[in-house]
């Protein structure tokens, strides 16, 4: 009986969850942008309870809330995406669903989900983004959205933790409420993704209406990437300096080199706040050179690739089921069980190689799309950077909202005239500010 009062109180409860995240867009972005700000202090937060042998969170509500929005605004995802990236489409969702269903079959409900949440959630948000209407307003507004609050709002994190904790460094971590062991640096690799990405919409916002404090902001969150020491990140965003000096518009690229400048002055700055110069610059050398961590990670996919090839052709072509775990020696010794730190090998692990290739046709077409000329070099920024990040690390579902900027027309989107205000109208613009 208390059993099937919950199943009935949980339907209850996804029903109105669906249709506020169908009606209400932006109830989406507050929610990702909590998860985006506290997941230094609280990565696992939201637990309600546990179900069947799993815990319950309300991410898993979210997600499966976002799943079935996606289902029933589908069409929405027909006018947006050539056949090819379609069928690639409902190729993952069944592979994820088989991989599910036989991981609650051969390992328990409690392994399998446990497992998927990471599948699940980055598909849930996506799907989602996908199939909503996104007027030119709406998509002006999120922009504006993501970079002051959860640009601003990791810039405050990242401050109050190298106030409270200090400037670690890629070796360094710290006890977090007791309990936890955190990374010493003042964020989170995911977080410094999504500085990045936040980054590049104030550049685009910038470009679109030419308001300077989007520049600045952009400039900002540069400088606390560069603070992350997230060396993934930072690598990234030297990629994507050089495509905008290559493929951005001249008033970007005529900017672009002093905002660099002023961005490394900036970090220098801040830093030497709180340490003694040469112990800073050690740190960040260090961070820069310490290459052991990869080597461990690289030991680990090669692993964990050549122990799915031994369980045999269908584990290769369609990977194992939710569950199976990742367990390996990661060096000489260590024996690890998360999921490894590479978001294609995972694909890889749970889907198989025909999930992986269909992910890749709806990815890869997009970057190459996106090179073209007059393609909206911000919104190829914001591929690349999926693209090179998921090298060493999964992606998290609260970084990928900007990511479905760049699936929303069936060609990829032109670059966007600037705005261009009268100087007469420009005058009377200040006089009311």
């Amino acid at each position: 009986m208390t059993t099937l009062l919950f199943l009935v109180v949980a339907v209850i409860l996804l029903s109105i969850a669906v249709g506020l995240v169908r009606m209400h867009p932006r109830i989406v972005y507050w929610v990702v942008s909590l998860y985006a700000v506290t997941a230094w202090e609280y990565p696992n937060f939201g637990t309600i309870g546990t179900f069947g042998g799993t815990t319950i969170t309300l991410g898993d509500g979210l997600a499966v809330a976002l799943v079935v929005a996606g289902v029933l605004d589908a069409r929405t995802a027909l006018r947006r995406f050539r056949p090819p990236a379609l069928i690639a489409g409902a190729l993952v969702i069944v592979l994820l669903a088989a991989a599910l269903a036989r991981g609650i079959e051969e390992y328990g409900l409690g392994a399998a989900v446990n497992e998927s949440r990471a599948f699940l959630y980055v598909l849930g948000i996506l799907l989602w983004a996908v199939t909503r209407p996104w007027p030119t307003g709406e998509i002006a507004y999120a922009q504006k959205f993501f970079v002051v609050v959860q640009g601003v709002g990791l810039c405050v994190v990242a401050t109050y933790h190298v106030i409270r904790y200090g400037l670690g460094g890629t070796a360094d971590f710290v006890l977090v409420n007791g309990e936890l062991n955190q990374t010493g640096r003042p964020l989170v690799s995911g977080q410094a993704l999504l500085l990045t990405l936040c980054a590049i919409l104030a550049l685009r916002v910038w470009h679109q209406g030419g308001q300077t404090r989007y520049l600045t902001l952009s400039g900002l969150f540069v400088v606390f990437v560069l603070i992350s020491q997230q060396r993934t990140v930072w690598a990234t965003a030297i990629v994507l300096a050089l495509l905008l000096l290559a493929r951005g518009p001249r008033s970007l690229r005529t900017k672009l080199v002093a905002l660099v400048g002023v961005c490394l002055v900036g970090g220098v700055l801040v830093v030497a706040a709180h340490s003694s110069m040469s112990s800073v610059i050690d740190e960040f050398a260090g961070s820069a050179s310490n290459t052991g961590t990869y080597s461990a990670r690289l030991t680990s996919w090669l692993g964990l690739i050549a122990e799915s090839v031994q369980e045999g052709p269908l584990t290769v072509l369609f990977g194992a089921p939710f569950g199976h775990g990742y367990a390996r020696f990661e060096g000489v010794g260590r024996w690890v069980v998360f999921a490894p730190h590479n978001w294609y090998v995972t694909v890889y692990l749970r889907e198989g190689l025909v999930g992986l290739g269909a992910m890749l046709v709806i990815f890869l077409p997009r970057v190459v799309a996106g090179l073209r000329s007059q393609r909206d070099v911000f919104l190829e920024c914001i591929l690349v950077c999926f693209l090179l990040y998921g090298w060493t690390y999964s992606w998290q579902w609260w970084t990928c909202l900007p990511l479905a900027l760049a699936f929303l027309d069936r060609a990829f989107p032109a670059l966007a005239e600037p705005v261009s205000v009268p100087a007469t109208a420009s005058r009377r613009l200040q006089e009311i500010r």
